[in-house]
């Protein structure tokens, strides 16, 4: 199991030493506690008053403004390889604003995704999520091979790409190529219970059988508003069963009929050119229950 920062902090004398990488090895920067305008103070600095500053043998200077005290303010110089130990108090009293640096992340894949040229090394952790990554891209790539390639449009267009009428090879090389870069995405369309309504309602659109309004982003179906985005009509097909029902017999009428099924009539769905007052009040009862 993988050690992390808040372990370091609180862990026992010889855990409690924290790491500084740099991301350019030879980079060398200086900085200074942050200032946080949320609370009107520098991130991680205690705030002292004159006389408590005259009990303790090392704090935090900040605020100096004028030129003949400006250069009493705090400040680190940060490089590779830099220790903060936190059984020194001195080194807990600056590990405690230095965290919050913009400069420095609390791990390698953050200081990627971010600005900062330093990050908080831990001894196997890069490793440990570079194995599961691997593992994770290896499990996707598993659910497109052992997936029959008649699924493979549908999976596609879960994925927002329209490939009907695209060779098996192509549309496999696609997911292949999704589950290599992005394999989340790849475990939701394969796993998440709800992408069975998800690909309905795609297909719905496809058909036009649900409609979007371009001025407004009221969704329809017939004359029932489904909601205002893509995501609050699959949520209300979800929880409005026999709505979601007509619609599937729309979208697949041959396997209703293969099945002798039939839709109650107390569903079917009116089709009416809805007025703006019409669809104006539906869309703000929409969003009052998507509140509660």
């Amino acid at each position: 199991m993988e050690t992390t920062i808040e372990q370091l902090e609180n862990g026992t004398v010889t855990d409690r030493v924290i790491e500084i990488k740099s991301i350019y090895k030879s980079t060398k920067q200086t900085v200074q506690p942050a200032f946080d305008t949320k609370i009107k103070w520098w991130a991680g600095v205690e705030r002292l008053s004159e006389e408590q500053k005259k009990e303790k043998d090392y704090y935090v200077v900040v605020g100096e403004t004028t030129s003949d005290r400006v250069h009493l303010n705090t400040k680190i110089t940060l490089k590779d390889g830099l220790i903060f130990d936190l059984n020194n108090a001195v080194d807990k009293v600056n590990w405690d604003w230095v965290k919050h640096c913009p400069q420095v992340a609390m791990s390698f894949a953050e200081a990627q995704a971010s600005k900062a040229l330093f990050y908080v090394h831990i001894e196997g952790r890069e490793s440990e999520m570079r194995t599961r990554t691997v593992e994770k891209r290896h499990e996707a790539v598993a659910l497109v091979l052992n997936d029959p390639a008649t699924n493979y449009v549908n999976r596609a267009l879960l994925l927002n790409m329209d490939m009907e009428g695209e060779q098996p090879s192509v549309i496999k090389d696609f997911l292949l190529e999704t589950a290599e870069k992005s394999p989340e995405k790849i475990f939701r369309i394969y796993r998440d219970k709800a992408m069975k309504i998800h690909l309905l309602y795609l297909k719905a659109k496809k058909m036009y059988l649900v409609k979007v309004d371009p001025r407004d982003n009221v969704v329809t179906y017939g004359s029932t508003i489904l909601g205002i985005s893509d995501d609050s009509a699959i949520a209300y097909l979800q929880s409005n069963e026999d709505i979601l029902m007509l619609l599937e017999r729309d979208v697949n009428p041959d396997y209703f009929a293969s099945k002798g099924m039939e839709v109650p009539a107390s569903t079917q769905v009116e089709e009416k050119v809805l007025t703006p007052l019409e669809k104006a009040q539906a869309a703000k009862r929409l969003k009052e229950e998507s509140k509660n």
